[in-house]
């Protein structure tokens, strides 16, 4: 029972980690805490159901059709929407990623349906046993490929000359403005990655649940995950969701399928009162 349910959180938390990475690249490059993220997870879920369903694209096109679409939308959110808000307050901008997140689902709904879409994919959908432990071909896939993203993403981050800008427009931006550094280019290339590591989960929690905006609930769990992690901290992001779906599962066997939610925000309250820069996180320390 407790391997079963330890798998199953480690795959779905791998999901998580890879949507929270997303947030927390958007957050570090822009400073925008972005309550879209998780529509943009529902946004990854329809756009394979357009790929694959219906435009009747072969498999590794639809994947691709997903990533270059995604990118996309995030970059030209990042151009209409949040580039004129820069240097504006915070709550204005967070204001605005609430009202992006409502303008997406209800374009989505008004598309596609307020019904939800079966994603069917080529993945296989047996089951694995391992002594006492059965495993889900489709949760190993959705922890493999996740895996895989995190450590493109990371090895792009760190030895690529676009991530090294990267890094050093996350920074500081002042710095990164005089040293000639594109610092909106980047901002946009933030935005384009954040969301499609979340249209990413979204092609996984679609198959495993059902495309539906819905699922901007689950993808929500990332903002939990993030904060728990540091919301500063790349690897922390990716802990946090693992932490996250370890405990979204353990709760919901041991307690109540219900208490999950509880559990989950009750550590987030109790992290941001002991620490709120959050496990991985740096604190920042200020004059007073």
């Amino acid at each position: 029972m407790f391997g079963q349910v330890l798998f199953s959180g480690l795959a779905l938390g791998s999901i998580y980690g890879l949507v929270a990475l997303g947030f927390a690249v958007i957050f570090k490059a822009t400073d925008v805490f972005n309550f879209a993220q998780g529509m943009f997870v529902v946004l990854g879920a329809y756009l394979a159901v357009t790929g694959i369903s219906l435009l009747g694209l072969p498999f590794p096109l639809a994947i691709l059709f997903l990533v270059i679409a995604s990118a996309l939308i995030g970059a030209v959110i990042h151009v209409l929407l949040i580039q004129p808000l820069s240097g504006r307050p915070m709550l204005s901008v967070i204001m605005l990623t609430i009202a992006l997140s409502i303008v997406l689902r209800s374009v989505i709904e008004l598309i596609y349906g307020p019904q939800g879409r079966t994603l069917a994919t080529p993945l296989p959908m047996g089951v694995l046993v391992v002594g006492d432990v059965r495993m889900s071909y489709l949760h190993l896939w959705a922890a493999l490929v996740s895996w895989v993203c995190m450590a493109i993403f990371g090895a792009f981050f760190r030895f690529t000359s676009v991530g090294l800008l990267m890094r050093a427009t996350a920074d500081g931006h002042e710095a990164a403005v005089v040293s000639g550094i594109n610092v909106n280019a980047m901002n946009r290339v933030a935005w384009g990655i954040g969301t499609t590591l979340a249209a990413i989960g979204g092609l996984f929690l679609g198959q495993l649940q059902i495309a539906s905006p819905e699922l901007e609930s689950i993808g929500l769990l990332a903002l939990p995950a993030v904060v728990i992690g540091g919301m500063q901290s790349i690897p922390g992001a990716i802990i946090g969701g693992l932490l996250v779906g370890v405990i979204e599962q353990m709760a919901s066997a041991y307690i109540s399928p219900k208490s999950s939610d509880i559990v989950i925000y009750l550590l987030l309250l109790v992290i941001l009162m002991v620490r709120p820069w959050g496990l991985f996180g740096q604190r920042e320390l200020g004059r007073v």
